[in-house]
């Protein structure tokens, strides 16, 4: 059972689920950092980075996929595959801590996809579920692993957390109820 956010909490989620025109992409190779006056001709923000050499992500805030592309196509990156965010999911969504400010020692950032269809649709009493049943596992797991955030889209979960290993990730995803698709260990930089 999770705990009922303060009804203008909801509504600020509801609202604000996730930046508009945010964007995952998946990439072959780690996306060399585009300069701030082609990013801003396009009207394009670069926001995270999740770098493992021939899988790697990064995200980003654009008007539409129109300019996105505009930019790609300008900066002669070549996406893999390019999801629109429809909601930022969290440990406090539901009422959990933020992730640390600093890595715990013996930990990697790691990107987890989840293939859940139409997840970024769920209402937000499913997606305050999803990360209640997340903090759950996290708590019973203790100090091996924290989330620091889940990208929603049409298909499923891009999930940045932070564990000890792969296997910690796996125990957590049958403790939560969540399906585990590749895991990724990355270097991740925040724009």
């Amino acid at each position: 059972m999770h705990r009922a956010l303060p009804p203008f909490l909801a509504a600020l989620f509801a609202a604000n689920a996730a930046v508009a025109g945010q964007f995952v992409v998946e990439l072959d190779a780690p996306l060399v950092a585009p300069s701030a006056d082609l990013l801003a001709s396009h009207g394009v923000s670069f926001d995270e980075s999740l770098s493992a050499g021939a899988d790697s992500y990064a995200v980003f805030t654009a008007g539409d996929s129109d300019a996105l592309a505009g930019f790609f196509a300008e900066a002669s990156v070549h996406p893999e595959k390019v999801m629109e965010v429809l909601f930022v999911n969290s440990p406090t969504v539901d009422g959990g801590e933020p992730v640390s400010a600093e890595l715990r020692p013996g930990h990697r950032v790691y990107v987890i996809e989840r293939l859940i269809p139409g997840v970024g649709f769920f209402g937000l009493e499913k997606k305050q579920a999803i990360s209640a049943n997340s903090n759950s596992a996290i708590t019973k797991l203790g100090e091996a692993i924290e989330w620091d955030h889940s990208y929603l889209t049409s298909e499923g979960t891009y999930c940045v957390y932070r564990a000890d290993s792969p296997e910690t990730l796996r125990e957590h995803g049958a403790l939560a109820g969540a399906p585990i698709g590749k895991i990724t260990p990355v270097e991740q930089q925040v724009h």
